[in-house]
């Protein structure tokens, strides 16, 4: 865990300060994109506190996609000489990309409590990510059991997630939506735990049980099959790679 937030960081003018930057450009991009141009809908909220909320999803989910989606093929030698379990690679992707959370969580939060809008249900955040964690551990079972044969995975990450960033609601609301458009994005399983984290740090922000509950489910099952593909793969990823 502490080796991939090396390696992340390494040779890198800046270190960890990236932490910040990263987010803090995708908030001038939203910003620009949807406070500025388009009409984004907050219930009321400051729209940086607003952003920021969605982006400590997404700061993590983003981070954890980069280091555990090629994260077998970055540990060959370790794949391919030891017995050690492989989703423990997974499992420390994962871990080091939480302080992208934890900064980002932490700026809404200080955001929130600046503004008037923090909720005494902050209390409650660390249920929302043990969600996330779940919802990115299914995610990574898949890509990482698929990227070790095809590397078109691992091309392919960075232009995703870039889309889905504005896939997901991280700096829109919901309301904003058409009605088909909204439906879309709350097929996206990360849209409830985002609606979550904002329900929770924002005093003033509304409990939509719609996008919740079917996050929840997607959750359910993208993790069940996360787990069965890494685990029906495991056995010969050394002899794949």
């Amino acid at each position: 865990m502490a080796r991939d937030f090396k390696v992340r960081y390494q040779q890198s003018i800046v270190g960890p300060a990236w932490l910040i930057f990263q987010p803090l450009a995708l908030l001038a991009a939203f910003l620009v994109a949807f406070k500025g141009v388009g009409d984004a809908s907050t219930a009321h909220v400051p729209y940086v506190v607003f952003a920021l909320c969605g982006l400590a999803a997404w700061s993590f989910f983003q981070a954890a996609m980069t280091i555990g989606t090629p994260s077998m093929i970055s540990n060959l030698n370790l794949v391919k000489s030891t017995p050690c379990p492989r989703i423990a690679l997974l499992a420390a992707g994962v871990i080091s990309s939480l302080p992208s959370f934890a900064v980002t969580a932490g700026a809404a939060a200080v955001s929130a409590a600046l503004t008037g809008q923090l909720s005494i249900r902050l209390l409650l955040l660390p249920a929302a990510l043990i969600w996330l964690l779940l919802l990115t551990l299914g995610i990574l079972g898949v890509l990482a059991s698929i990227a070790v044969r095809y590397r078109d995975v691992v091309t392919a990450l960075p232009f995703l997630l870039q889309v889905g960033a504005f896939v997901a609601p991280v700096g829109y609301g919901l309301n904003a939506l058409s009605p088909g458009l909204r439906t879309v994005v709350e097929l996206n399983p990360i849209t409830g735990v985002i609606e979550t984290l904002r329900w929770m740090i924002l005093r003033s922000y509304p409990l939509d049980l719609t996008p919740i509950a079917l996050s929840l489910g997607l959750t359910f099952l993208i993790s069940t099959l996360g787990w069965r593909t890494f685990a029906a793969r495991e056995t010969t990823m050394a002899d794949v790679i």
